[in-house]
């Protein structure tokens, strides 16, 4: 994590792992972060975007939220908040993923804006990341001008409620993210819908867990007490299956690759791995297997 990992998730180990003040994960933020509030500059790997995006800025905001009891850390998120009061599109309700111009920078194809749909495939899936989003902005709704959070709130609920069938793990990641920032009343009320759509979408089978696939660990977030169903044999097998990988290799490597920008890939290949190591550790941290 030291040698290799970007400065951001090095310091964010180091904050966890070795008693290190937050100063150095906001000294990495800020290096993401624009002159308008929005984060970019590539903090996810999958694409170069300079300019400030919504997918972006949920990241940037997920690491703030950590470190929320600065007051350097909240006049980031200040800053934040009132560029995606900028960016929020109303006719969507929410915000898109990425603009147009993130295809001027090399990226992943599921990061290609097309024309034809007028947004990437990401954007198919209305909750990622507009779900999280909405969640940040109640945690942080003092800094809020125009948009109505409880009106958002409700909509995002019942967006979700509406739905029998689930076949995007990444939206489920951003409502449990949101319901994490919820107060009881309105997280109690996507509570058994959460757990459906995580029944649906886990995937229990360790031999595939080498693809891309969603295992259990990705649905239980550090700071959460909920496991939406999750059974802890489950849990526990896929505890096991990555103190084996770090075991083994030190690390762990993106199951994914791009099929262009091939040289960009080999930089943004040792980023994910910092990423996804460091996701590792800190769920063998949470459940006490350091």
């Amino acid at each position: 994590m030291n040698k290799e990992a970007r400065p951001l998730e090095s310091a964010i180990f180091n904050y966890y792992f070795n008693n290190s003040n937050g100063d150095d994960i906001l000294d990495s933020l800020e290096g993401f972060q624009n002159s308008d509030g929005g984060f970019g500059r590539g903090i996810e790997p999958d694409f170069k975007l300079i300019q400030s995006s919504p997918m972006a800025t949920s990241i940037g905001l997920r690491y703030l939220s950590i470190l929320d009891n600065s007051d350097r850390g909240q006049n980031m998120i200040a800053r934040a908040v009132a560029y995606l009061e900028t960016a929020f599109d109303n006719k969507r309700n929410g915000w898109y993923s990425v603009p147009s111009n993130v295809n001027e920078y090399p990226h992943a194809s599921w990061w290609e804006f097309r024309n034809d749909i007028n947004m990437t495939a990401i954007d198919y899936s209305w909750g990622n990341p507009t779900a999280e989003l909405i969640g940040y902005l109640y945690k942080y709704k003092e800094y809020l001008n125009n948009l109505d959070i409880y009106s958002l709130i409700n909509y995002a609920i019942a967006n979700l409620n509406e739905r029998t069938e689930f076949n995007s793990e990444h939206e489920i990641f951003c409502y449990i993210r949101m319901y994490n920032t919820l107060d009881e009343e309105f997280s109690s009320q996507i509570i058994d819908t959460l757990k459906l759509a995580v029944s649906q979408l886990v995937n229990l089978n360790e031999s595939e867990w080498i693809n891309y696939v969603p295992t259990p660990l990705k649905f239980i977030e550090f700071n959460s007490e909920n496991f939406f169903g999750i059974e802890h044999k489950s849990i526990d097998q896929n505890l096991d299956y990555l103190v084996d990988r770090l075991e083994q290799d030190g690390k762990l490597l993106p199951t994914w690759q791009w099929d262009k920008y091939l040289e960009e890939w080999e930089i943004a290949k040792i980023e994910w791995t910092g990423i996804l190591t460091l996701e590792a550790l800190l769920s063998l941290l949470k459940f006490n297997r350091i």
